[in-house]
């Protein structure tokens, strides 16, 4: 090729991505036309590339930037959306007028992906409506309690083995070992499986998840494109997000537990049991469930009730999808939870004292028993640490809902907008539950904020760690059993400090879409003697 050639395909290359620029930025005045403070993805995307800014704290740029701001606008690439900024306005939106926001933000159909896309989270419309009525019997109060001995059981003997294997002060990296707990706890609520991810850490239940929930490689892009609406993209692809054989693997699995227990008259107080029991159309609130109903401060309220019109046919594909999902977000939940908490708990030794004290209480009242579900409950310092560990620490940093109606908002200084249907709005929970005006000295660690004393300080719109209205997590009970009991044992049987490998002040992943430490969660477990 000669010279000329060369200036010629240079500037083609140049003009390419000159106009490829201009098509990005097109619109970037749309918030100007609106009159709504905005923050430019450059001002964001370069510090998410280059690691200088983690996702969650990009999705709550406007919040900082506009702090006496109702709302601001952002922008994923070239689509705009609105960050809500006021909790009354949050409130408006996902209870109020929730008719207006049913949906997130990205869902997956079952076309895109025959598995994951009946799984209630990516669900949307009329098909997330019946599942979420059909199913929020299934974590009421009462069906908690028909779990909790499977999961006391596993906790508590999970957690003895790893005390008498023991010789002195041992060295763990926590998130792997609760993510091993959770494998093997939600395979067995679940999928009603006895699984030892400890013991067996190749386990076929712990690979298949590994795979199906990773956020690097080929897995992480494919989810990455769907956030995006890159959805048609990979339906012309023929690309399916759930590798083939692992949704294979959990249908064979729920199928031949299915088989199983109808030919033998099995019951065991799983997930399988009352997603059977859905199919039967016979799973429902009982008269328990107001009593037990509560989980502590962090408990959300069920607002959608059930019609003769809302039943959903429940196929064995329908229960092994819903199966999985409870899986993976019991899983992902609770092991956030618990890292942060046993890191803020190692912090602050006077914080870890007045919860083993009330541990050991609880203990001698038991005698030689196990944790019973009514015991949890009325431990109101442990719930105090986890509802503390879920303002400064929530799992889920950012809510999104996508418009299905048009809708009219209005700014602090009276400008009115109009979301047009197909219209993003977000929260930034992480944002909110940091906010000196709702928490004072937000990033000290103090579950004194949720005492039975100061608890009615706190704004209850402010606090959104499991989400807001009808399309709140539908598994935040689980999540809390899951936690309060696993934190119970760990301080029952070890005294935990921070080991130097651990980074204090903390320092977060900011490769990793969820909160998570660069470092790593590192703690010397030191056996109690019993």
């Amino acid at each position: 090729m000669n010279a000329f050639a060369w200036i010629i395909a240079l500037a083609l290359l140049a003009l390419a991505l000159y106009l490829l620029y201009r098509w990005g930025t097109a619109n970037y005045d749309y918030f100007e036309q609106r009159r709504v403070p905005y923050v430019l993805p450059s001002s964001t995307f370069g510090r998410m590339l280059t690691g200088k800014l983690h996702p969650v704290d990009a999705a709550g740029e406007g919040y900082r930037v506009y702090p006496d701001e109702r709302f601001s606008g952002f922008f994923v690439f070239r689509q705009p959306g609105y960050l809500i900024h006021d909790p009354e306005l949050i409130k408006q939106i996902t209870i109020k007028d929730f008719d207006h926001f049913v949906d997130h933000s990205f869902n997956i159909s079952p076309e895109l992906d025959p598995f994951l896309g009946r799984s209630l989270f990516f669900e949307s419309g009329a098909s997330w409506k019946h599942g979420r009525i059909g199913l929020s019997p299934a974590f009421t109060g009462s069906k908690m309690r028909n779990m909790f001995e499977l999961l006391t059981s596993y906790c508590e003997g999970a957690m003895r083995r790893l005390a008498e294997s023991a010789e002195g002060r041992i060295e763990k990296e926590v998130k792997d070992l609760f993510q091993r707990f959770g494998n093997d706890i939600m395979a067995s609520i679940s999928f009603g499986m006895d699984i030892d991810s400890v013991r067996d850490p190749n386990n076929v239940f712990h690979q298949k998840g590994k795979r199906f929930t990773a956020t690097t490689g080929i897995q992480g892009l494919k989810f990455f494109l769907v956030t995006l609406g890159g959805e048609k993209l990979l339906k012309w692809l023929g690309i399916r997000l759930t590798p083939r054989d692992v949704a294979d693997f959990y249908l064979d699995v729920v199928s031949r537990t299915i088989k199983y227990r109808e030919e033998n008259s099995f019951v065991r107080p799983d997930f399988i049991h009352l997603l059977l029991q859905a199919r039967k159309n016979i799973l429902h609130h009982d008269q328990h469930d107001e009593k037990l109903d509560s989980a502590g401060f962090s408990t959300v309220e069920e607002h959608l009730k059930s019609t003769s019109e809302d039943s959903k046919q429940w196929t064995d594909l329908d229960i092994a999808a819903a199966a999985a999902s409870f899986f993976f977000g019991g899983i992902e939940t609770t092991t956030t939870m618990l890292c942060f908490a046993i890191y803020e708990i190692s912090l602050n030794p006077d914080i870890q004292h007045k919860l083993r004290e009330e541990i050991d209480a609880v203990q001698q009242e038991l005698g030689d028993g196990r944790l019973t579900y009514e015991a949890m409950q009325r431990m109101k310092y442990l719930d105090m640490v986890v509802t503390e560990t879920l303002r400064k620490w929530p799992p889920f940093g950012v809510l999104t809902r996508k418009c299905n109606k048009q809708y009219v908002m209005e700014n602090g200084d009276g400008t009115k907008v109009t979301i047009e249907k197909g219209g993003h709005v977000q929260f930034s929970v992480h944002a909110i539950q940091r906010d000196p005006q709702y928490y004072p000295d937000p990033m000290r660690f103090d579950p004194e904020r949720f005492s039975d004393e100061n608890r009615h300080l706190i704004n209850q719109d402010t606090f959104l760690p499991f989400g807001s209205g009808p399309r709140n997590c539908i598994g935040s009970r689980l999540a809390l059993m899951q936690a309060k009991c696993l934190l119970y044992y760990l301080f029952r049987y070890f005294t935990v400090e921070i080991s130097e490998r651990t980074d204090v002040p903390l320092r977060l992943d900011n490769t990793a879409l969820g909160l998570s430490a660069k470092n790593g969660f590192w703690f010397y477990l030191i056996p109690r003697e019993i």
